[in-house]
This record gives C-alpha cells, sequence and structure tokens, in this order.
C-alpha cells in the first residue's frame, strides 16, 4: 500500500494542471475528432480528454516530484544508468514483491498508450512498438539529464529494463485494442464525404485552423517584405500596421483562392471535411457569396487582430446573435 500510495501525490498534480492543458488543446482535439469521425460525439470528447488527463498522469508519475534542496541532493546523490538487461532478476531477488511491483507498474503505465494507438489512431503493430519504446526512452533521457536539465542533476535512475518492461506494456495495450477492434468495430468514415450545412462549432474549429495557417504564412511574407523595404526603399514601415496588411492578404488566399479552388472547402474545412459553400452557386451569385463572406470573415480577424474598435466589437457580437436566431451565417442567404 506504501508504495501505490507513493502515486498519489503525482497523480493529483496530474488532475490540477488536467483542466488548463485540455483548455489549450481543445482547438487540436475537436479538430481530429472531426477528421477522425466525421462528427463529435460526447463518448469520444471524454475519451480524448481522458487520454491528455493520462498523458499528464504518466509524466508526473516518472518525473514529480523533483528532491528539494537541489544543492544538497546532488552533491549526495550521483546516479548512474542501469544498463544490464537482466538486472530486474537481482532485484527481484533483493527486494522480492517490491520489485515485482516496480516492473507491474512499468508495464500497466503503457497498457493505454498501446490501447489508444491501436484503438483510436489505428496504428500497426510496429507503429505500436516503436511509438511505445520511443514514448519510455524519451522519459528514461528525461530522467537521465534531470528533465533536460531544469534539475542540475538527475534524480530518477535511467533504466534499461524500464525501456523492456514499458515497451511490453504498450504491446500488451495494441493486443487488447486489436481484440476491442474485433468486437467493437469503429464506424467507418467515407473520405469523400463532406458536410454541406455545418454547425457553429465545426465552423469554428475550421475557421481557427485557417486562421493559425494564415499568421503561419504572413510572418515570412511580412519579414520578406520588412527585409526588402529596408534593402531597396531605405525606410523601415510600420511593423504593426505592415502585419494587419499582410495577414489580410494571406487571408484573401486562404479564405477566398483556396476554397475558390477547392469547391468551398478552406484548408481548415477540409481537415473538418466541411464546405462553406452550403448550396450550389454559379457566375456572378458565388462571387458575391465569396465577397460577403470575406467582409465577414475580415471583419472578424481584423477585430481579433487587436485594431478593431467597439463598433468592429458590436458587429462581431451582432454577428453571434444572428448565428442564435438564424443558425446560419448572412452569407449562406445569397
Amino acid at each position: 500500500m506504501a508504495f501505490l500510495g507513493s502515486f498519489s501525490r503525482p497523480f493529483m498534480f496530474a488532475v490540477a494542471l488536467w483542466p488548463f492543458v485540455s483548455a489549450l488543446l481543445t482547438l487540436p482535439v475537436l479538430a481530429l475528432l472531426y477528421h477522425r469521425e466525421n462528427r463529435i460525439r460526447f463518448v469520444s470528447v471524454v475519451v480524448a480528454y481522458g487520454c491528455v488527463l493520462y498523458l499528464l498522469a504518466l509524466g508526473c508519475f516518472t518525473l514529480y516530484p523533483m528532491p528539494e534542496n537541489p544543492a544538497e541532493y546532488c552533491a549526495t546523490h550521483h546516479l548512474a544508468p542501469q544498463l544490464n538487461p537482466l538486472q530486474f532478476i537481482g532485484d527481484i531477488r533483493a527486494d522480492g514483491v517490491t520489485a515485482l511491483l516496480q516492473i507491474g507498474m512499468n508495464v500497466v503505465f503503457f497498457v493505454p498508450l498501446g490501447f489508444m494507438l491501436g484503438r483510436f489512431l489505428n496504428a500497426r503493430l510496429r507503429h505500436a512498438a516503436l511509438a511505445g519504446f520511443a514514448v519510455s526512452l524519451l522519459i528514461e533521457t528525461a530522467q537521465l539529464t534531470g528533465a533536460f536539465h531544469l534539475y542540475p542533476c538527475a534524480y530518477r535512475l535511467f533504466d534499461v529494463d524500464d525501456l523492456i518492461w514499458n515497451t511490453s506494456g504498450a504491446l500488451a495495450g495494441y493486443a487488447v485494442a486489436a481484440l476491442a477492434n474485433r468486437a467493437l468495430p469503429s464506424r467507418a468514415v467515407d473520405d469523400d464525404a463532406i458536410v454541406t450545412e455545418p454547425g457553429f462549432v465545426r465552423r469554428l474549429v475550421a475557421f481557427c485552423i485557417d486562421y493559425v495557417i494564415t499568421g503561419a504564412m504572413s510572418l515570412p511574407c511580412a519579414a520578406v517584405i520588412y527585409l526588402v523595404a529596408i534593402q531597396f526603399v531605405g525606410f523601415r514601415p510600420l511593423t504593426a500596421d505592415m502585419d494587419r496588411v499582410v495577414f489580410m492578404a494571406c487571408l484573401v488566399v486562404t479564405e477566398w483562392v483556396i476554397p475558390w479552388m477547392r469547391g468551398g472547402r478552406t484548408l481548415g474545412a477540409g481537415f473538418t471535411r466541411m464546405t462553406v459553400e452550403t448550396r450550389p452557386r454559379d457566375g456572378a451569385r458565388r462571387v458575391v457569396f465569396y465577397l460577403a463572406r470575406f467582409a465577414v470573415i475580415g471583419l472578424v480577424a481584423w477585430w481579433l487582430s487587436g485594431a478593431g474598435t467597439g463598433a468592429h466589437a458590436m458587429l462581431v457580437l451582432g454577428l453571434g446573435v444572428f448565428w442564435l436566431v438564424a443558425h446560419c451565417m448572412p452569407y449562406d442567404f445569397i
């Protein structure tokens, strides 16, 4: 019981971190669920955030807590890596049940990882084995380097036996996932299925993905313009204003040019399996639709950039109220 009780403090720390990390990962989690299942199910959300808790707990179990008084600890402790793959035999002889419990926990900790890879990510056996080994090696390296030098010396033992048992646990979890896949096969998703009437959450996730992609595009573009202006024109452009202008120019590409060429699918919409064109449109009607849509998207993006005024904020709020009433955006009526 004392051995198992030693895991209570790291687990409580993982639980304390869980809400904050989950909030940061909300967009990636929803995007992956839309891409994988083409819908959001309550069970899938619970499983996804359960996986977040598991990964946090795995890190806390293996790296937390750090010893107090680093100078004193490092002066009196010098942990050398354990590289004998058969050392566990001597440990069992010397420590008995405690050594067996340690081996068992090393296996159990990695069973969920193998299950996640086999059940939810549809990984192959060799990929699950490599992932289990890689995650274990990352943890052992962190222990060897004092959490990558956040702590001045190694405070946990690098043990090659842990690599073996952790990888074995991942393979055991993969075997359980294979049995679950056979007994309860996942619903197949048609890769060509595109949602033409997406809800608010799916649209929001797609927009956030496009917004991040636009930002990533605009940074090198702004840098090039800035360097060219200094080198050939001889002046320094106003950085904040220039950044916004370049961002809006890139937004034209991600929110107009790309969906126009891909049947209404922006990069974010393609990942979440939707189209922004909620009905067929041709000719001038399609041009007006994209013009109106970009006016709305541009308004929101300009407001998010911090350049918006109170009027911009009221317009964005008005769009939210419009959605609550009509369950669509104004440009969808075109």
